[in-house]
């Protein structure tokens, strides 16, 4: 459903820190007038209310003006509360530090302050340079070029060459080697994704990958987001596709590595910081590496950090737990989660909504998972509704991997109607979705007839099932039988097929 003026507006308003509700209110008791008072009062009742009702909006303002043109007055409080936060955060990224020094700038040009407007570009230039922020070093460039030939009316020459144009050729071919990194790392996020659903076309890409010319050499990542997208590529192409571990551990283990050297970089950029230390424990997960494990989960999980914004706080909540689960799941340590867990459900249950739609349908699944593991039924139905509630179009195979951990659960209550209508029901989810496969129809085959059966039937069942499952190669690292853990449940209880499957969980 799109997101109305009024949703947009409740949302905004609830995603203020305590702080900053503080400084809207200070900034429109300034900057509003008329009907001022009643900007803000519009704001207090949206921000009392749980869900946003536009009919107590309409009893909390009756007998003002505002009434009669109400979606003028929510977009005026809207755009206020942008300007507001403009203001207060001004100084909190490199970016909008650059673009006040160059508005700055424009303005001191303006008034023929030349010298004046130029320290303010000589700023910008320098932040834009340690940060990546080439596209605005360009702009600067430009700015000093145009001083020099307009107002100086002297280039930077040496008679043969102009420094700055050789400076803005050195730029671009930065910029060029980002983008084209940055190119490579988004069609593989892209075509992963198109492999959960089935796409044989994105799987024979994703084969030819470690061929490209570009990784062949970390040498050709010459800029600094080349070099973190360089290991981040190879790092993920281990773990979902190479499915060697220990590989995908070496190449993030570099980016932590290179991040972690550089303060300036990590502070600058939080959020990638947040990603490779998520990336480095999947795979420390799949890889059982326990100590290493240990000792980065803590960094993910530290929200010691300054008033963070409400994307990064999101988004360490999300990965810390995604990376709780995974490393539950393949290592077997579950206390630690099991504590944690009425936490991280309230928190969720907060955070739902800002949460990225494939980041939120792996949490729900891989928590229901977990708990379905430990034998907390009810916290797994719980995170499995939430699922059911997320577009299946997104994961279908973790969609999938939950309605078959379903499934198991009415076999075991003996619920046959429940498993023939159910089973009937995810062979036609998965035909529709490209995930059918052998192994798909011998777990299916196996819920139907299980439930059936009894004694010596089902351990001759058990011993076929577990038979089918290692004849029949698992084409993708989105297999829902894989992703669900049933092909080790049903290993373990055909004792001669255990050695035969391994349990890789990919997130």
């Amino acid at each position: 459903m799109p997101l109305t003026a009024s949703d947009a507006l409740f949302r905004l308003i609830h995603s203020l820190s305590r702080t900053e509700k503080g400084y809207v209110k200070k900034y429109c008791s300034r900057h509003v007038i008329g009907d001022g008072n009643d900007y803000l009062r519009l704001f207090d009742v949206i921000e009392a209310q749980q869900t946003y009702s536009e009919s107590d909006v309409k009893a909390a303002l009756h007998g003002t003006a505002m009434v009669r043109r109400l979606p003028a007055v929510k977009n005026y409080l809207y755009q206020q509360i942008l300007e507001a936060m403009r203001a207060y955060h001004a100084a909190s990224s490199s970016e909008r530090r650059i673009v006040e020094l160059l508005e700055d700038a424009d303005f001191l040009w303006e008034k023929t302050l030349y010298d004046q407007a130029m320290k303010r570009v000589e700023k910008a230039r320098e932040i834009a340079r340690s940060h990546d922020e080439f596209a605005f070093w360009l702009k600067t460039l430009s700015w000093e070029k145009n001083y020099r030939h307009v107002i100086l009316e002297r280039p930077l020459t040496d008679g043969t060459e102009d420094a700055l144009s050789r400076e803005q050729h050195r730029v671009m071919e930065l910029l060029r080697n980002t983008v084209d990194y940055e190119n490579l790392g988004n069609t593989l996020h892209d075509n992963l994704i198109r492999m959960s659903q089935g796409n044989t076309a994105a799987t024979a890409w994703l084969k030819k990958l470690p061929d490209h010319p570009l990784l062949q050499s970390p040498d050709s990542a010459v800029s600094r987001p080349a070099q973190l997208n360089y290991h981040l590529i190879l790092a993920n192409w281990w773990s979902f596709v190479g499915n060697d571990a220990p590989k995908a551990v070496e190449y993030s283990r570099a980016l932590v590595h290179i991040i972690q050297a550089d303060t300036e970089l990590r502070e600058a950029r939080p959020d990638t910081y947040l990603g490779i230390l998520y990336s480095h424990l999947i795979n420390l997960a799949q890889a059982g590496n326990h100590d290493e494990f240990s000792t980065t989960i803590s960094l993910l999980w530290d929200e010691r950090s300054k008033q963070p914004t409400k994307n990064i706080e999101v988004k360490r909540f999300y990965r810390a737990v995604n990376a709780e689960c995974t490393y539950a799941l393949e290592c077997g340590v579950t206390d630690r989660l099991a504590e944690r867990m009425p936490y991280i459900k309230e928190r969720y249950d907060a955070l739902a909504d800002y949460i990225p739609p494939q980041s939120r349908v792996a949490m729900c699944f891989m928590c229901g998972r977990f708990s379905y593991t430990i034998g907390a039924l009810r916290d797994s139905a719980w995170w499995f509704r939430r699922l059911a509630m997320c577009d299946e179009s997104v994961r279908p195979d973790m969609h999938a991997a939950a309605r078959l951990l379903q499934l198991k659960k009415a076999m075991d209550d003996r619920d046959v109607d429940y498993v023939r209508t159910s089973a009937r029901s995810l062979q036609r989810f998965l035909k529709s979705r490209g995930l059918h496969s052998a192994r798909t129809d011998a777990v299916l085959s196996f819920f139907r007839r299980f439930a059936e059966s009894h004694g010596a039937k089902r351990k001759t069942l058990l011993a076929e099932t577990a038979r089918r499952l290692t004849s029949a190669a698992v084409a993708s690292p989105f297999d829902p039988v894989r992703t669900s853990g049933l092909d080790v449940w049903i290993a373990k209880a055909a004792p001669s097929m255990a050695a035969n499957l391994e349990a890789p969980f990919n997130t």
